[in-house]
């Protein structure tokens, strides 16, 4: 009994995690806050006496590695060692990965073939699965590193380094495509793993881990905890000499320090990140990322002129690469509204052109690997209820209702999660239909006129029709003062306010209106609210209290209740959609 107990708790915290995932995961805007950048500061100030390996040197460290892995290559096929064989091909893989050549691949088909009949080994054969996904993520074909990742996962054994590492890499692919909330809990978990390694391999290991978690952080607002983990990585960086994480850190602190609005040390940081990555051709996008956050650094400190030479590098690197990260579109959209204004119709078309095409190419690439990242989280859902069933079955606890307790609890819970995106949706086409409404409502005003006459005809034909005409033109310009919001109006003292009959006034409210007396008054408050939300940018910033109030309405809670009868949306729901649509029509 006590073990079921833990076996629902476990369920219980699986389901409140996945659920705040997809809560996160349909959120529209980030909260940046300002931290002081002084140990930031510092470590800049020591990486610029770092002396980097000049390009000679390289060549020479290339060539002696090289003569050392033959040697070893040799010396393992002579013994006929398999799994020495297997490690050699993987140094050879890692060695030609570098410089991203094919060979690295081939030689990751060697270990796949020398290895395919080992059985409980730590790294083979999941490490040629997992070498060839790396190649293929550095070149920027993330659903086929992907595919190549899971391959390897299935293979790897729990809680071993190669584990852990597939998993980080995982993670990475999840943050190209905005999902770096989910990316984030991985990379801290990956830099744990790795923390108080003395091993220089698994140190530069550990580098890449902070240097993607600063990343994620950076993204998701937390910008104080990024900056930390970027000076962090850059002493690490520096003690081990680990020119490749160095470089990323680097640029990280250039677009850590954009978003908290600190410009010159930006553009200081990302100037240095460019020189570094300048003649790596396997570091284009990187040097992409160093030209778009100059071009946006440079926009704001109204020097346009160097932002868009920078932006226009963003596309030569993109003609070359076609590597098309999201952030990456943001260029075009500037280039293609300049030459508009200019009215310089031959670029305005060329980087129209442009940024349709690198967004197909984007969309092309990025809508499979959304389905198969899709399809993986739901693997990861069966196999923790696949392990739990057979834990169960294990400790012989349970029985078959209680399976079926566990299974309905599941499918309870995608159902949930279905539910939580099928609001969200409705909500979107609720919002769009109500803001075109009151784009269109000027427009429409005359004819809604002529609508409600017709009615009077068919419906009122007790009234005299002068006494009805009458009435509803009274209610016209009672309307049209918005006196509703500012006064509490009883039945009684708006029939003495229009000079009429409290019980005709009444009847044509209900006939006409096709409400009640309070129910036509909450309509008034609700209508000129929505019009106040999408056409006052000040009004917009009120809390929902004061807006229900401004609006007439007693308290929050009758003015979100009344507003979701008319418009089956929240009113912050409305105020959020709304504030972005405007942030997105303005970039």
């Amino acid at each position: 009994m006590i073990y079921t107990k833990k076996v629902f708790k476990t369920l219980a915290f699986i389901m409140a995690l996945q659920l705040f995932s997809a809560f996160l995961v349909a959120q529209n805007t980030i909260t940046i806050h300002s931290v002081d950048s002084t140990k930031l500061q510092t470590e800049t100030i020591k990486i610029d006496s770092v002396n980097l390996t000049t390009f000679e040197e390289k060549l020479q460290i290339a060539k002696q590695s090289k003569d050392t892995l033959e040697i070893a290559l040799q010396k393992a096929k002579q013994s006929k060692d398999t799994l020495g064989i297997a490690n050699a091909y993987d140094e050879y893989s890692e060695f030609y990965l570098k410089p991203l050549n094919k060979l690295s691949l081939a030689y990751s088909d060697s270990i796949l073939f020398i290895t395919k009949n080992l059985k409980n080994n730590e790294k083979f054969p999941a490490l040629g699965y997992h070498l060839k996904g790396r190649y293929y993520y550095r070149k920027g074909k993330y659903n086929t590193a992907f595919k190549y990742y899971v391959d390897a996962l299935h293979l790897a054994k729990e809680n071993t380094l190669l584990y852990e590492t597939i998993n980080f890499n995982i993670a990475l692919i999840k943050n190209t495509t905005k999902r770096h909330e989910e990316a984030k809990k991985v990379f801290k978990q990956y830099v744990n793993f790795l923390e108080g390694s003395k091993n220089k391999k698994l140190v530069e290991k550990y580098n890449l881990g902070l240097y993607a978690l600063s990343h994620s952080l950076t993204y998701t607002g937390q910008l104080d905890s990024a900056t930390q983990y970027i000076a962090k990585g850059m002493k690490s960086s520096i003690d081990i000499e680990d020119h490749h994480a160095y470089n990323y850190f680097v640029l990280n602190s250039g677009i850590n320090s954009y978003f908290k609005k600190e410009y010159e040390t930006s553009i200081d940081s990302l100037t240095k990140a460019k020189k570094l990555f300048l003649n790596d051709t396997t570091e284009r996008p990187s040097l992409a990322f160093a030209h778009l956050y100059l071009g946006k650094n440079n926009l704001t400190m109204n020097n346009p002129k160097l932002a868009r030479k920078h932006f226009r590098s963003v596309d030569s690197i993109l003609e070359i690469t076609k590597d098309v990260l999201p952030e990456f579109l943001d260029a075009y959209k500037y280039l293609r509204k300049h030459y508009e204004l200019v009215k310089d119709e031959e670029k305005h078309l060329h980087y129209l052109k442009q940024e349709i095409k690198f967004n197909d190419i984007y969309t092309a690439s990025y809508e499979d690997l959304i389905l198969n990242l899709k399809d993986y989280d739901n693997e990861i859902l069966i196999k923790i209820k696949d392990k739990i069933i057979k834990e169960l079955n294990k400790k012989n606890k349970t029985s078959d209702t209680t399976i079926i307790i566990l299974l309905s609890l599941l499918l309870t819970f995608a159902g949930a999660i279905y539910y939580f995106f099928r609001k969200q949706v409705i909500h979107k086409k609720r919002f769009h239909k109500l803001l075109a409404a009151q784009q269109e409502k000027q427009s429409k005003k005359a004819a809604a006129i002529k609508e409600e006459v017709t009615i009077i005809e068919n419906n009122l034909k007790e009234l005299p029709e002068d006494l009805v005409n009458d009435i509803l033109a009274k209610l016209e310009k009672f309307e049209a003062t918005d006196k509703f919001v500012k006064k509490r109006y009883t039945l009684p003292q708006l029939a003495r306010e229009l000079n009429t009959n409290g019980t005709y006034l009444s009847k044509v409210i209900n006939e006409i209106k096709q409400v009640n007396f309070a129910n036509y008054l909450n309509q008034l408050r609700i209508e000129y609210s929505i019009e106040r939300i999408t056409t006052d940018s000040r009004f917009r910033e009120y809390t929902i209290k004061a807006i229900a109030e401004d609006s007439g309405f007693k308290t929050q809670q009758s003015f979100s209740a009344a507003f979701y009868k008319k418009t089956g949306i929240k009113p912050s729901f409305f105020i959020r959609q709304l504030k972005s649509k405007i942030k997105n029509s303005n970039n």
